[in-house]
């Protein structure tokens, strides 16, 4: 008996010539999920570890060395842009969209014309910047260059370059030290 099921085959190499652009020595592991994969863009040497989860959504720009780790999600028909040298720890979750449910709109898909309503963001994460474990980042945000965020922290405001921030909301606990990269 086949017990096949057509089109949850494993990802990895299997989705690299349906992304939009994929770069040279770039990983996506077998167990990592790409949903419209037309839509995402992989610079070189990226890597996107087993049980992330890529929604291409209004697009994703994931830049030069940068890492998704296990259990990370974009999700949202918005845009995402990560920059180069990028960490993004286990379980973080990065939500390009989000529901508006004033109004008794309601927090469901597929429903009847104007019973419920998306609002849709931009994310952007610049160059050299790490994110730990567990954090969620909302829509309309950027991380600027080389910040730090720490473990379990909510990120719903921008955040400044080179700084180290954490808790929830996410808050600037220090600075760090502009460093310059040679690729």
């Amino acid at each position: 008996m086949d017990y096949t099921i057509k089109g949850i085959e494993f990802m990895g190499d299997n989705v690299k010539d349906r992304l939009k652009y994929c770069g040279k020595g770039v990983r996506v592991h077998p167990l990592a999920k790409i949903y419209k994969p037309e839509m995402v863009e992989l610079d070189d040497y990226s890597v996107i570890a087993d049980f992330v989860f890529l929604w291409g959504g209004g697009g994703i720009k994931i830049g030069k060395y940068s890492k998704m780790t296990w259990h990370t999600l974009i999700e949202g028909d918005g845009k995402t842009n990560i920059g180069d040298r990028v960490f993004i720890g286990p379980g973080t979750k990065i939500i390009t969209g989000l529901y508006d449910y004033k109004d008794g709109l309601r927090m469901v898909d597929n429903l009847p014309e104007g019973q419920a309503r998306a609002i849709r963001g931009t994310i952007v994460i610049q160059n050299d910047v790490s994110v730990s474990a567990n954090c969620v980042i909302l829509p309309n945000i950027t991380i600027g260059e080389g910040a730090v965020v720490g473990a379990n922290s909510l990120v719903k405001t921008d955040l400044e370059p080179w700084g180290v921030y954490a808790g929830n909301p996410v808050r600037k606990i220090a600075d760090r030290s502009k460093i310059t990269f040679n690729d």
